[in-house]
């Protein structure tokens, strides 16, 4: 189960009909997407989006009216006097789709009692309007959402729990805690969560230095995150590189840390102590 696009309307900020696609430039849908933003400009409510309109159609008894995120109030997503529209395509994987209407048949057989025997579309377009849900193809092309519901009922006489939920789409979503976690939060009761991104991002760096001039081998269930960090990194960034350590300021005079990873938008810095040549730093 994959996302192709969403429209949102009268939703938040999104007064006029918005549309986010996550595909590339050939059409293919995305693995992953990042989503890039200022302060303010809609990305949660994005997520949030995503997870009232696919969360309502995967999950029993799920009521978006229950979502605890800071600042979300279900009652107050709606924008003017227009109802709020959510709408998603949303693709299915044949293996998906064959699993999906497997569990329906031996749901049957076991005299589970359906609402419909879930259709084939390859793409479904699904629809939160007025607070109702359905997919414009029909309440079988709808049905393809229950595969995880169907799961876990089966999940209930099988040892293989895990198994029967490899082939079937599900969603999972945050907890946002930005308002009291945010990296960038630099009040004094934040100091020793920024304390633990330093010592960790710092003994990472440690690591990957020591693998890279020879003077430790990675251990068999050991990684080299750091190159991982950086490797990611880079495809976000092209050309760019998640390097150095500075030394620390005043205003982080209280951290117990090592001096912590600060990425400037600058070449050939210079600090008290420290000579920065060629080396590309750039803001998180």
């Amino acid at each position: 189960m994959k996302i192709k696009h969403i429209t949102l309307q009268n939703y938040k900020r999104f007064v006029q009909p918005q549309t986010f696609s996550f595909t590339d430039s050939d059409e293919i849908v995305n693995e992953k997407t990042l989503i890039v933003g200022n302060n303010g400009t809609g990305k949660s409510s994005i997520l949030q989006a995503i997870v009232i309109l696919l969360a309502s159609a995967i999950r029993d008894h799920f009521n978006p009216n229950k979502l605890e995120w800071p600042g979300f109030e279900y009652r107050h997503l709606q924008t003017g006097m227009l109802p709020l529209k959510i709408e998603a395509e949303i693709l299915f994987l044949d293996e998906e789709i064959k699993t999906t209407q497997e569990y329906a048949k031996q749901l049957k057989k076991m005299g589970v009692k359906l609402d419909r025997q879930p259709a084939s579309h390859k793409s479904v377009t699904i629809s939160f309007d007025d607070n109702q849900i359905f997919a414009k193809e029909g309440r079988e092309a709808y049905s393809q959402f229950r595969g995880y519901q169907y799961a876990k009922t089966l999940a209930r006489f099988t040892s293989q729990k895990n198994k029967i939920f490899e082939n079937i789409g599900n969603i999972y979503w945050y907890t946002e805690q930005r308002n009291s976690n945010n990296i960038t939060n630099l009040l004094e009761s934040q100091i020793n969560q920024l304390d633990d991104i330093r010592i960790f991002l710092a003994s990472a760096y440690n690591y990957h230095t020591a693998v890279k001039d020879g003077r430790r081998k990675i251990q068999e269930g050991e990684f080299d995150f750091y190159q991982e960090l950086e490797f990611l990194y880079q495809k976000v960034f092209p050309g760019r590189s998640f390097v150095g350590s500075t030394p620390r300021f005043d205003i982080y005079e209280k951290a117990q840390a090592p001096d912590f990873f600060w990425m400037m938008d600058r070449i050939n810095m210079s600090y008290p102590g420290c000579r920065l040549e060629n080396e590309p730093f750039f803001p998180y």
